[in-house]
């Protein structure tokens, strides 16, 4: 079953700083990272009860090759995306937005 998925207004901006940050080191690799969260939202959406939750609500799907962390909530046939973040900066990040 494929699950809907709606990204926060916050995860559509982490997705797009992260962008714009790996297009400033090379182009091809703001693609790549792109196209693996493409891949990361689609295996949420094929699998979202897969992922380990970090908390009662909040699961992490880890993106493959870049080191950076999808939070989402599975509801009945949706999945809400709150943050795609750096490993590093994802603890405090995913706190603050998961208590919203």
């Amino acid at each position: 079953m494929n699950y809907h998925i709606v990204l926060s207004p916050d995860a559509k901006a982490d997705i797009r700083s992260a962008r714009r940050w790996y297009r400033r080191i090379d182009r091809n690799l703001a693609r790549r990272f792109s196209l693996e969260s493409r891949i990361t939202v689609h295996r949420v959406t094929q699998f979202p009860y897969r992922f380990p939750l970090v908390n009662e609500t909040v699961r992490q799907a880890l993106l493959k090759r870049f080191p950076y962390a999808m939070y989402y909530r599975p509801y009945s046939k949706l999945v809400f995306v709150i943050a795609v973040v750096h490993q590093r900066r994802s603890d405090d990040i995913r706190k603050q937005r998961s208590r919203r």
